[in-house]
């Protein structure tokens, strides 16, 4: 169960996205249904270089990312995470993993201690390892059951949010 304060941590575009360009990310949109939600503070991650918005490109760039284990510089500054009790992190899934962005993230926070909740947005592979990856880099964390949403279908996803951050027992904001 989610308890004390909260933050959402996601990183999404609008640019160069499976399905076409968005006036609101998929990651985003599933992260502002949680905000609605909960009342968590948000905090988005941002490449401090913007990927193409090109589809193909953004693909085989994250695909040397990935072969390069590279740390994309992140633009804006971290938050304070020892505020916080629980947090939720939010990314797209590419080539069957977090972007390594997120892996930036990982490398300069400590989560350990806290409760974390996955959310992804993807094209088919669901939560793909991040659940794996989390309990991993953060073995002293509580990892609870991550939700996954189409890319596509993140527009409409508010009912499926809900029901699962019901399911987990997190209180509705008031």
């Amino acid at each position: 169960m989610a308890t004390g304060k909260s933050l959402i941590v996601y990183f999404s575009r609008t640019k160069g996205v499976y399905g076409g360009d968005v006036k609101v990310g998929h990651t985003a949109q599933v992260a502002q249904d949680i905000q609605k939600y909960t009342g968590a503070d948000m905090y988005e991650i941002v490449p401090k270089v913007d990927y193409s918005s090109n589809y193909e490109q953004v693909t085989k760039q994250a695909q040397t990312e990935i072969d390069e284990n590279a740390r994309p510089a992140i633009k804006n500054p971290l938050p304070d995470v020892s505020k916080y009790d629980t947090i939720y992190i939010g990314s797209p899934i590419w080539w069957g993993q977090y972007p390594m962005i997120m892996f930036t993230f990982f490398d300069k926070e400590n989560l350990n201690g806290k409760t974390i909740i996955p959310f992804t947005t993807h094209a088919g592979s669901g939560l793909a390892n991040t659940v794996e990856t989390l309990k991993q880099t953060y073995p002293k964390a509580t990892v609870l059951e991550g939700l996954a949403v189409r890319g596509t279908d993140s527009s409409k996803a508010a009912p499926k949010v809900n029901a699962w951050l019901a399911r987990l027992g997190v209180q509705r904001a008031k």
